[in-house]
C-alpha cells in the first residue's frame, strides 16, 4: 500500500533522494523511478533479533539519510528509530488510530463510519519529512511492467479467491461458481491469482473449466503485474492482490467479510462502488480478518450470493467498453 504514495512524493520531489525498506520481493512495485532507492530486507533470514537489527541499521546508517519515516510503527522498526534517534536524526511516525479502529470493530455501540486511510496515513508522515503536501489531484504515473508472461486473449479477466486471514476468505465452492460462470457462460479467459500455497485449488478449478489459467507460483511479481494491467477487471478479497491490482491501475470489484472499507485498507483509488459487503450489525468485527467468527459460520461472506460479484464484475466490464 505504500508503494504508490512512495513513488508520487519521489516523483515531487526528484531533487530529494528516497530509501524505501522493505521485504525483498516487493522491489518491483518501486522501480522505475530515478531519485528512489530500494533496499530489500529480509527480517525473518539475514536480520533477525536485536543483532540482527542492529546489522541492519549499520546497512542502512551507510545510506546517510536526513530524517527517518517509519510507516510500519511494530517492534522491529521501533527499535530501528530508536537507533537513528540516538544518531540525532530526525524521525516521524506512522500514526495508526488503534482507538478509533477499536471503535468500529468492537462487538457492542459500534461506530460505523470511515477512518482516515492508510494512504492518507503514508502521506502526513511524508509530508512532515519533506515539508511539502502532496496535491490530492496529482496524477498517478503508472510504472509500465514487461509482460514476460505473453498475450492475453481480448475476453480475460483476474480472479484472486483467497486472503492470508478466513475472516476474509469467500467461501471457494460459492467462488467457483462465478469462475465457472465466466469461463462456461461467457466464454472469457480466467486468470486465476494466488499464493503458491493455494495453487492446488487453483490448479483444479484449471483442470475442471476450459478458458481458466491458475497462474499462482507459475509468474514472477513483475510478469503478474504486467498481466493485471491489460485486465479489464480483477475480483479479489480484501487482499494483498487487490492492492496490486489497484497499484497495477486495474478496476478491482473487492469482497469483504469480516473486514470493512472503512478501517482504512481500500484499494488505491478504486471506486467505492466496487465493493461488496453485506450491512450486518455484527460487522466488520475486525480490521484484519484474523479474529474468529462469533457467530461460527462468518454469514458476512457465505450469505453473500454469486450472482451479486458476477453481475458488478460485468458492470466494470461494461464500463471499459
Amino acid at each position: 500500500m505504500a508503494a504508490p504514495v512512495v513513488r508520487q512524493f519521489a516523483e515531487q520531489f526528484p531533487g530529494m533522494r528516497f530509501t524505501m525498506v522493505s521485504q525483498p520481493f516487493l522491489a518491483p512495485l518501486f522501480e522505475g523511478v530515478p531519485n528512489l532507492h530500494f533496499i530489500g530486507a529480509n527480517v525473518y533470514a539475514n536480520y533477525r533479533g536485536l543483532r540482527g537489527l542492529w546489522k541492519l541499521f549499520k546497512v542502512l546508517r551507510a545510506q546517510k539519510p536526513d530524517v527517518i519515516a517509519d510507516i510500519h510503527n511494530v517492534l522491529r522498526t521501533v527499535i530501528l528509530r530508536i537507533f537513528f534517534a540516538c544518531c540525532g536524526k530526525r524521525v516521524h511516525v506512522v500514526r495508526k488510530g488503534l482507538w478509533a479502529r477499536k471503535t468500529l470493530t468492537r462487538r457492542r455501540r459500534k461506530k460505523l463510519h470511515p477512518l482516515k486511510t492508510v494512504f492518507k496515513r503514508y502521506c502526513d508522515v511524508l509530508e512532515k519529512c519533506t515539508g511539502a503536501k502532496l496535491p490530492p489531484d496529482r496524477p498517478y504515473r503508472l510504472p509500465a511492467f514487461q509482460n514476460g508472461a505473453g498475450g492475453i486473449p481480448a475476453n480475460a479477466i483476474g480472479i484472486a479467491p483467497f486472503a492470508k486471514h478466513k475472516g476474509k476468505i469467500y467461501p471457494p465452492e460459492q467462488m467457483e461458481q462465478v469462475v465457472a460462470h465466466f469461463a462456461l457462460a461467457r466464454g472469457i479467459t480466467v486468470f486465476l491469482f494466488g499464493s503458491a500455497a493455494e495453487s492446488s485449488v487453483l490448479e483444479q478449478w484449471e483442470y475442471r473449466y476450459p478458458h481458466v489459467h491458475a497462474v499462482a507460483g507459475r509468474l514472477s511479481l513483475c510478469d503478474e503485474l504486467a498481466l493485471m494491467q491489460q485486465l479489464p477487471v480483477m475480483i479479489t478479497m480484501d487482499s494483498a492482490n487487490m492492492h496490486l491490482a489497484s497499484f497495477a491501475g486495474t478496476p478491482v470489484v473487492s469482497v469483504w467479510g469480516a473486514t470493512h472499507p472503512y478501517a482504512g485498507f481500500y484499494g488505491w483509488r478504486q471506486p467505492p462502488e466496487n465493493t461488496i459487503g453485506l450491512p450486518l450489525p455484527c460487522r466488520p468485527c475486525s480490521v484484519f480478518g484474523n479474529k474468529p467468527c462469533r457467530r461460527g459460520n462468518y454469514p458476512c461472506l457465505s450469505a453473500i450470493k454469486p450472482l451479486r460479484i458476477i453481475e458488478a464484475a460485468e458492470r466494470v466490464i461494461r464500463r471499459k467498453g
